[in-house]
């Protein structure tokens, strides 16, 4: 299992500790796609040119789309983080947000989505939330799922697609997640 986990680079001058544990407990459930998380310089890493900017972004987002699961640590205040765990979301990754007592992300806590966990730790059992949250994410992960349609159809999820500004397969899938909640026979099982 591919696992990106990033947080604040800020973080790492106060929270380093928690940083390595969480490093550490996700190196045993699976490979990491980066180790920036816990060598980056908090010092330096923000005084950075300009060309690297754009490299470290791109490769940011190479790794959020060759991960099979996202986890961020999000003590820390940070817009990228909330921007990473959005675009994971799109990319219908699942998603670890780990944040320690007293610093719960209030706005990701307004997030509804299956995908997203919002997993309080500390240094004592970080590494059994860790270990339970990647389990629960791992059987949550998309299954693929190809079938064949007929042209019309294809047209018009093209046009979804462009219109709604959402990937077919999220148009499909919500529209699946709507006919179970409704489908009594279904429910009543």
């Amino acid at each position: 299992m591919k696992i990106f986990f990033t947080g604040s680079p800020r973080a790492l001058k106060t929270k380093r500790e928690n940083h390595e544990r969480i490093y550490n407990a996700l190196g045993k459930k699976g490979t990491h796609l980066s180790d920036l998380v816990v060598k980056a310089d908090p010092d330096n890493f923000y005084h950075t040119e300009y060309d690297y900017v754009i490299k470290h972004y791109k490769r940011t987002i190479q790794d959020l789309k060759k991960a099979d699961i996202f986890v961020a640590e999000v003590s820390m205040h940070s817009m990228s983080m909330g921007y990473l765990v959005n675009k994971a979301l799109e990319l219908s990754k699942p998603v670890i947000a780990l944040y320690t007592t007293g610093h719960e992300p209030f706005f990701l806590t307004g997030l509804d989505d299956s995908r997203l966990q919002i997993v309080e730790y500390n240094l004592n059992d970080v590494e059994h939330k860790v270990e339970d949250a990647i389990d629960y994410a791992a059987s949550q992960q998309d299954t693929r799922f190809n079938f064949f349609v007929a042209p019309k159809h294809i047209n018009f999820l093209d046009w979804v697609s462009q219109s709604k500004k959402i990937p077919r397969s999220v148009f499909l899938r919500k529209l699946i997640e709507r006919e179970m909640a409704n489908d009594e026979q279904y429910n009543n099982q």
